[in-house]
């Protein structure tokens, strides 16, 4: 008669299972779905024009679409994954810096985030969220330059993208203006944006894509 597979064999497997998946989880990744993909519109060499109601104009370049990995912090390297961004990138120089549009997958959460770096004339517009929050959002209709867009989504700045008031802050986030409103389209992208701090209001100008 076979021995019995005891207890404490099953408490070994067990705990040999969850180091052997521990040890091996930096090396996975996770990843972005293509439906999740499919919120950035744009594409390379994609041409953006914005409109100030001051009266300003700049152009924004979309220079590339990039795919890359990321490995989780240091404290978590043991128990996360890798993380996977999908950033616009623009011709602004700036490689390490966000992309116009990132999207970004999170250890330990279900949601994934999406962050704005819109850099118009040396100055930087940032929004944040998540997915999760923008997708039980009803699709709105915008008017810009006579042409009516029924797919858009207004986005707010919830009180955590609040700008804290101290004079640490202030220089801290010096050329840093969270937007308060966001108008995206889930086809044509940014729209228009609203900062109520600096009273601007911008438009997108050309209102729809270029390719070269």
């Amino acid at each position: 008669m076979k021995p019995k597979f005891k207890t404490k064999h099953i408490i070994v497997l067990i705990l040999f299972l969850l180091v052997g998946y521990v040890l091996t989880n930096m090396f996975r990744t996770k990843r972005l779905t293509e439906k999740e993909k499919a919120f950035i519109p744009y594409e390379k060499n994609d041409e953006i024009i914005f409109e100030s109601n001051k009266s300003e104009i700049d152009t924004i370049n979309i220079t590339d679409l990039t795919l890359s990995e990321h490995p989780p912090n240091l404290g978590d390297m043991f128990w996360a994954k890798n993380t996977e961004a999908l950033r616009v990138q623009t011709n602004n120089h700036c490689k390490t810096c966000d992309g116009l549009v990132s999207l970004r997958t999170e250890n330990f959460s279900f949601d994934t985030n999406v962050s704005w770096s819109i850099r118009i004339n040396c100055k930087n517009y940032v929004f944040g969220t998540n997915l999760a929050s923008i997708n039980k959002l009803k699709s709105t209709k915008l008017v810009v330059n006579g042409i009516e867009y029924v797919d858009v989504l207004v986005l707010e700045r919830g009180e955590r993208f609040i700008r804290p008031k101290d004079k640490f802050s202030k220089m801290f986030y010096n050329g840093i203006f969270p937007i308060d409103r966001l108008y995206w389209s889930k086809s044509n992208g940014i729209m228009k944006f609203e900062i109520i701090e600096t009273n601007e209001i911008w438009t997108i100008k050309n209102a729809v894509h270029h390719r070269k």
